[in-house]
């Protein structure tokens, strides 16, 4: 390795055991250039904390907390924005993003603000799910305007058990501004409290109590929003925060139920699924003016015909289409619903207009990681490889320590072998893996890519993950269960078969 190295804005000097940026000396520390050195060494793959420990610690027996405290100091230390190039690989380690995965929002130079986790207090033991739904929501919300980006909720809620200040969780997570609050429910009643703190400068920039009626909620979200919009970017007007309001449920219990029913659909396995389900449809039948839960219940339905799990009804398909165009024609100002609804028409029916609606929504909210990533499921199942690998690479830059990045990395290789760069394809594969090395898809791309460029011995140990992954897999069931149209499967066939994946 040579004697110098840069990542993004950083140089790292080894003869002089020192990093810089823009020429000027970051004081890290003889511990800290020992970390980046040897994140450095693995070129972007993940670095398990036994190794960084024994690196840094080198014969000495220490605590992880050690570590934890380091990762974070150094984080510190690179500055706001690019703390974030410092990734937590979740049960393995860390891993350092390296330029070309640098966020858009850092190079666009977009504020970058984190809705953390708010606090619960109270009586109500089972509250959790609400009090994860306000923020989720006031998420939801900022995402919306284009001046800055929001991070998403699986980045920020990640860190919900590390017990971290709002200022040391905004550096963790590598943004500038950070919101926190709390929430108390009591029978009827509600108080929220909110505050927006500036990590640069550890400043409470802005902070307020709400207290009111139960019914307030949606009242006080907006407020929240407000505030925090007028603080970071000023110059919006106030008819584009009119614009952006989110339809809430008309009737109460209807939005507790759909709150409810959440966790059990972001849950990672299908167990929850029925219990889920019956939530969103009471929620909807309270209130059939709220879309939200009638397009989250099409998208379990997609989602158990995709993974093939046993039917929840006597014709889930048919419900699914029914549901995302009942959603549709009732939240179709909404595009997280669009794009929700966009997918399950595609995937179930091969619905021509899903590929302009998800356009639609994205140039309404370009910010909002689920909404990039439902998109380009669509893009990239249409063909339409290039506007996939563009959305992907946003959805990756916005979130790069989410927990759910290696799908997004996984979906920027796909778009990379649709698009014939199968070097590139594989290069973002094997970042995948190193975030997350159990995703099926990420193992069928690079089959796929591996033939193509006729390394065969690499394509069929791939394919033997593949098969470990997915022991009864053939080419006929993946050839039945091809959408009416399927970039993806289009491209990833041919090397299955090649490979040596059985016919039946």
């Amino acid at each position: 390795m040579t004697e110098q190295t840069t990542f993004g804005p950083f140089c790292l000097d080894r003869s002089r055991r020192q990093l810089t940026r823009g020429g000027h000396v970051i004081p890290i520390g003889h511990r800290g250039y020992l970390l980046i050195a040897a994140l450095l060494e693995a070129g972007g793959e993940a670095v398990s904390k036994d190794v960084l420990m024994e690196r840094v610690w080198p014969g000495t027996a220490i605590e992880e907390g050690s570590l934890t405290v380091q990762i974070s100091a150094l984080r510190r230390q690179l500055g706001e924005g690019a703390g974030a190039m410092i990734v937590t690989v979740p049960r393995i380690g860390y891993r350092l993003v390296r330029q070309a995965e640098i966020s858009v929002a850092q190079k666009s130079g977009l504020p970058l603000i984190a809705v953390l986790p708010f606090a619960q207090y109270g009586d109500g033991v089972d509250d959790g799910y609400f009090v994860d739904g306000i923020a989720d929501d006031i998420i939801t919300a900022l995402s919306r305007f284009k001046a800055f980006a929001v991070l998403s909720r699986s980045s920020s809620f990640a860190l919900r058990d590390r017990g971290e200040g709002a200022v040391a969780a905004a550096v963790t997570l590598g943004v500038r501004y950070a919101l926190e609050g709390s929430v108390r429910r009591m029978a009827e009643r509600l108080r929220v409290t909110a505050q927006l703190i500036d990590a640069s400068s550890g400043t409470q920039l802005w902070a307020e109590r709400y207290d009111g009626a139960l019914a307030d909620v949606f009242s006080f979200q907006d407020r929240i929003t407000e505030n925090v919009v007028a603080i970071i970017e000023p110059t919006i007007r106030k008819a584009e925060i009119e614009r952006v309001r989110r339809k809430p449920a008309a009737n109460l219990d209807a939005y507790d139920l759909f709150l409810k029913a959440l966790p059990l659909f972001y849950a990672p396995g299908p167990e929850g699924h029925a219990n889920a389900m019956a939530l969103f449809h009471r929620s909807a039948a309270l209130d059939p003016s709220f879309a939200s839960p009638r397009a989250y219940a099409a998208w379990i339905y997609e989602r158990r015909i995709s993974m093939r799990h046993p039917p929840l009804g006597n014709n889930d398909r048919q419900e699914a289409l029914d549901l995302a165009r009942s959603a549709l024609a009732q939240g179709g100002g909404d595009p997280l619903i669009i794009v929700i609804c966009a997918w399950v028409l595609f995937r179930l029916a091969g619905d021509p207009t899903a590929v302009q609606a998800v356009r639609r929504a994205l140039e309404d909210n370009p910010n909002h990681v689920l909404v990039l990533h439902l998109a380009t499921a669509v893009l990239g199942m249409a063909g339409l490889a290039d506007e996939a690998f563009k959305h992907n690479l946003r959805a990756y830059e916005l979130s790069p320590s989410s927990p759910e990045s290696y799908q997004f990395l996984q979906g920027i290789g796909a778009a990379e072998l649709q698009r014939g760069n199968n070097e590139e394809a594989i290069g973002w594969c094997l970042k995948s893996l190193a975030t997350f090395n159990d995703w099926l898809f990420t193992y069928i791309t690079l089959v796929a890519a591996y033939v193509n460029l006729d390394r065969m011995d690499e394509a069929r140990s791939a394919l033997q993950r593949v098969r470990e992954l997915h022991p009864t897999l053939t080419m006929r069931a993946i050839e039945d269960d091809v959408a009416q149209q399927d970039g993806f499967a289009d491209a990833v066939i041919p090397g299955l078969r090649k490979a040596g994946l059985p016919e039946c």
